[in-house]
């Protein structure tokens, strides 16, 4: 059921949140959990006259190519280890996705801890991210860029042109990116306290990109690296390339579409692996299919199953930029499980196709569907 805000039921969700996260302090009373909460729905299973289960769910939007739609965020999913595997939060999330949709919410996304839990209520893996373990001395194969400049400085005081170039590049065939409010930025910044911000500059002056970053021991560790031009790309390296002196290795968790290897003269110095991140499922595929592109005049779509939100199942008309419900058999069809990956993630309607996710009839284009990119992956 959707919990109520009031105290007592404010100091119930925290004590099962510090128990299931093992967390050191309290944090009823902690500005950094409460920005959260406020900005947030959450429901829980009472026994006994305790909370014993809870899902927690955080509201934004993300970037849909050049739309934006609701997204639900779905984390501190927890229950207390005497109520666990007794289906508590089985009956949370269809009330859940319910609401969501009653909310005009189109999608959700997670961080899983299974997998397999997450897919009996239509999730499934969209994001992976690409790891990068840069040692010192690679950079010895990286030609330094001495245009421009670079300027380092607090949040408070590069937060206008930080905001900005990640604002100008959510334009940039984003699916899935977060569009991050002033309450969330502000969040990150609490959540990290010790963090380096540093902007790049062209000859012009203007900002072209900028570097957040942590030190860690020996680690130079990259949180988010954005550029609009291949200059602030080498810029942004450059400046990396300042601190070999004073660290070990540099780590980066870059969205699977980054390529800064081709920076370097040699590359087979770095270590890069791929990883699976955040999983999606689309909550009203109606509201999606409006706005998405699709390359082709009429198509039909069909949603062969959806357990959790049943109001996704049937076949939709795609016809001059309206979409509706008809009853006629769909030219692709799939499960929500495909829709969400192909839709929200990287795989493509081939690869779909291949791996048995979809069935089409004669004459489907393969680059039906324009692909985008997601990056700086925010975690809930």
């Amino acid at each position: 059921m959707k919990l109520t805000r009031d105290h007592q039921t404010l100091k119930a969700i925290t004590d099962l949140i510090e128990y299931a996260f093992k967390k050191q302090q309290s944090i009823i009373d902690d500005p950094l959990f409460l920005s959260r909460y406020e900005h947030a729905d959450c429901y829980g299973v009472y026994q006994e006259n305790e909370l014993t289960n809870l899902v927690m769910a955080n509201h934004f939007e993300i970037q849909l190519f050049q739309q934006r739609i609701k997204m639900a965020g779905v984390g501190y999913v927890a229950s207390y280890p005497e109520y666990r595997g007794q289906g508590g939060i089985s009956t949370i999330m269809p009330e859940l996705l319910s609401d969501l949709y009653e909310q005009g919410v189109a999608v959700s996304q997670l961080a899983p801890f299974s997998e397999a839990f997450y897919r009996k209520f239509g999730y499934e893996p969209t994001s992976r991210r690409k790891t990068y373990r840069i040692p010192a001395n690679a950079f010895h194969y990286l030609t330094s860029d001495k245009r421009g400049s670079v300027k380092r400085g607090t949040w408070q005081q590069m937060k206008p042109l930080i905001q900005s170039i990640y604002q100008h590049l959510l334009t940039e065939r984003q699916v899935g990116t977060v569009v991050r409010e002033d309450w969330w930025w502000e969040r990150l910044d609490e959540y990290y306290p010790h963090r380096f911000y540093a902007v790049t500059f062209d000859d012009t002056a203007t900002a072209k990109g900028y570097i957040i970053y942590r030190m860690q021991g020996s680690t130079l560790v990259v949180d988010e690296l954005a550029y609009e031009n291949e200059f602030a790309l080498k810029k942004l390296l450059t400046y990396l390339k300042a601190h070999v002196s004073s660290f070990e290795e540099f780590l980066y968790h870059a969205p699977v579409h980054e390529r800064i290897e081709k920076c370097f003269q040699e590359q087979e110095c770095l270590t890069i692996t791929l990883e699976p991140y955040m999983m999606s499922r689309i909550i009203d595929i109606e509201q999606l299919l409006m706005k998405l592109p699709i390359h082709q005049e009429e198509i039909i779509l069909e949603v062969t199953e959806d357990k959790e939100c049943p109001w996704n199942v049937g076949s939709w008309l795609i016809s001059q930029g309206t979409c509706q419900k008809v009853q006629k058999s769909g030219d692709i069809s799939a499960s929500i499980h495909g829709w969400s990956e192909l839709l929200l993630g990287e795989l493509t309607l081939a690869e779909g196709i291949f791996l048995g996710k979809f069935t089409v009839s004669n004459g489907v284009e393969a680059e039906l569907f324009s692909k985008g990119q997601q990056s700086f992956y925010d975690y809930f």
